[in-house]
């Protein structure tokens, strides 16, 4: 009896010692850019794994692991690339079904513990395959009579643009405007829309240039949610380029603020140099382009008339620097004030931020018409 005991209690403790040395799923991380989406897997141990892919899926083994329970949720990202995650356990195996939109270059790596990061990294990466692009640019090359409607979310990335007091960053309220708009646009015949971004990710000047030039883009729209130090600041507002500066004193308080960086309330420093809204309205030195931008502008005003406040009845000129494309006629949207508390919640609410993306379009129809 007690050596059955000494061996029960044995092999009690070599399955704890086992199931101690699984290592754990600490974190699921992702990151989405125009070429490529990016899985990053933080562990607390060194893994084995292995990788086999198709066509539309990737299926991921990764031996002798546990999952927390509050990293679950995480899991299950959706993106361009991936459409749906499943997960199934075998024993001590996690196996990881990715299904995605189409077939990608697939590569991964092991990352080890740093100064900077303290915990072992499993990297995934999805990457468009060369031929594709290619295929996709002599498409986009051939002739046609579309209207290119290039969309401009403001900041991205590392750069979080405002911040309202709910610590709403301005960043992810112009993309999901953006990513609106340009379902509309393309759902109109003769109409389509080009995003300089369409992750969370930063887009510099340069390419945001080079965007708008391959596209051959009819019209430039960039949007935004800005703040300034009046809390009771409100309204939409459009913006064209002046070489001489504001035409307001509001205009110039605004510049001030995207250009230089202010602080409001007890927050400091919201508005860093903002190198980007420094360039967005940039010498729009060619009179039928100034003109041309005006008219887009009280279009799209007037449509934004019928569903809130207009902090101002006209387009406004401010010394901005514009996108480096002379012929386009360019706007700069300011849909509302993120520091204003009441316009804040209104830019967070998705039914509001459907009407903002709509008046735009019909701003942008009118305009055509």
């Amino acid at each position: 009896m007690r050596q059955f005991i000494a061996l029960l209690i044995t092999l009690l403790y070599v399955g704890a010692s086992y199931a101690d040395n699984r290592a754990t799923l600490l974190d699921f991380r992702f990151a989405t850019s125009d070429k490529r989406t990016q899985i990053i897997i933080d562990l607390d141990k060194k893994i084995k794994y292995s990788i086999n892919t198709n066509v539309q899926k990737i299926r991921l083994n990764i031996q002798n692991v546990k999952l927390r329970s509050q990293t679950y949720d995480k899991i299950f990202y959706t993106d361009s690339r991936i459409k749906k995650t499943r997960i199934k356990r075998q024993k001590n195996t996690m196996n990881f079904v990715f299904s995605t939109a189409e077939k990608y270059k697939v590569n991964s790596y092991l990352l080890q513990p740093d100064e900077k990061y303290q915990h072992h990294r499993l990297v995934i990466n999805l990457n468009n395959i060369a031929t594709q692009q290619k295929t996709k640019k002599q498409k986009n090359n051939k002739p046609t009579q579309q209207k290119i409607i290039l969309i401009d979310a403001g900041h991205g990335g590392q750069d979080p643009g405002a911040i309202g007091y709910k610590n709403t960053r301005e960043k992810h309220i112009t993309l999901s405007i953006a990513k609106k708009l340009a379902k509309l646009i393309n759902q109109t015949e003769g109409m389509k829309a080009v995003l300089t971004r369409r992750g969370d990710y930063y887009v510099g000047l340069t390419k945001r240039i080079k965007i708008a030039q391959a596209n051959k883009a009819s019209v430039f729209i960039s949007i935004h949610a800005d703040a300034v130090p009046r809390r009771s600041a409100r309204g939409a507002s459009v913006y064209t380029l002046s070489e001489r500066g504001g035409s307001t004193k509001f205009a110039r308080q605004l510049e001030r603020s995207q250009n230089t960086g202010q602080s409001f309330g007890s927050r400091k420093n919201l508005i860093k140099n903002d190198q980007y809204l420094n360039k967005i309205l940039w010498n729009l030195s060619r009179k039928d382009r100034d003109i041309q931008s005006q008219k887009l502008g009280h279009k799209i005003l007037k449509q934004m008339s019928k569903i809130g406040y207009l902090h101002k009845k006209i387009p406004q000129k401010a010394g901005f620097v514009v996108l480096k494309t002379p012929a386009i006629p360019s706007v700069l949207i300011e849909t509302a004030f993120i520091s204003n508390p009441q316009e804040e919640k209104r830019l967070n609410n998705t039914k509001e931020q459907d009407k903002i993306a709509n008046a735009i379009y019909q701003g942008v129809l009118n305009y055509y018409r």
